[in-house]
């Protein structure tokens, strides 16, 4: 993933693919740490996309006012 910009659609993408992998029937138990890792890694960054996003529709709207 890092050789990619990394935006919120593809991280989602990205966790959805790790999750279906660890939920699988047969996890590759020798990487099931490192993906668990970066599955939390992208959460992360998510979520201060997020609180970003929200912070700045929050300025925004102020000026409406």
């Amino acid at each position: 993933m890092s050789d990619q910009k990394l935006n919120y659609k593809k991280a989602i993408q990205r966790i959805e693919t790790l999750v279906s992998k660890i939920e699988g029937d047969d996890p590759d138990v020798d990487n099931l740490s490192e993906m668990v890792k970066e599955a939390l890694d992208l959460l992360k960054y998510c979520k201060q996309h997020l609180k970003s996003t929200e912070n700045d529709l929050n300025e925004a709207l102020q000026g409406l006012e």
